[in-house]
């Protein structure tokens, strides 16, 4: 529920769904013996939470909520993909990247993304990673790094990157950042994903 009320921009209902889960969930996670898919979901939930509060800018309520994922995937000491959350260590971090985007802290988000392997992720995953570090790259006008990362990403999920009005809005800075000389790579990304 929480990730539809985020994909509708309904972000009050996103996080009281979110939090409701985790108050139910949190209790059971203390007991040693709590199944590793309640801990998975448990870890998802305070991603989806992390995210909601670095789109709003609160820069101390992600950075819980991500210290909180963290732990849980540190007890799971894997990723997993129970009921398709494809929570673990990696995701948590591939979240930190994200976050870090949102909250303006490209710098950070770069440093984090060097250590991140999201070979063992689905391609939509991965692809939707490269978003974020070709973003970071973007807010540090980085033209040639951001376009890399998005031209990685198209070629794992081309329709992703193709649609997402995310990718459409770097596209469009990057074409900004680099007039009146932009890059072939760059123009014909623009052209495929119908950047004007």
């Amino acid at each position: 529920m929480s990730h539809a009320f985020m994909r509708q921009q309904h972000m009050e209902q996103a996080e009281q769904a979110a939090k409701s889960a985790v108050t139910v969930m949190a209790p059971r996670a203390e007991n040693p013996a709590c199944p590793p898919e309640e801990l998975s979901l448990l870890g998802a939930m305070n991603l989806v939470l992390s995210v909601i509060n670095a789109r709003e800018g609160n820069r101390g309520q992600t950075h819980e909520c991500l210290d909180v994922a963290r732990g849980i995937a540190a007890r799971l000491g894997e990723d997993r993909n129970d009921f398709d959350t494809e929570f673990g260590p990696t995701n948590v971090e591939i979240h930190a990247v994200s976050t870090a985007v949102e909250l303006g802290d490209a710098g950070l988000a770069l440093e984090v993304a060097q250590h991140v392997d999201t070979s063992g992720l689905s391609s939509e995953r991965q692809a939707r990673f490269l978003l974020d570090v070709a973003r970071a790259h973007a807010q540090r006008r980085h033209v040639g790094e951001a376009t890399a990362a998005l031209l990685e990403a198209e070629a794992l999920t081309p329709e992703q990157i193709h649609d997402h009005h995310l990718a459409r809005e770097v596209i469009r800075d990057l074409i900004q950042l680099s007039e009146p000389r932009v890059p072939e790579s760059l123009r014909g990304l623009a052209d495929r994903s119908a950047v004007v």
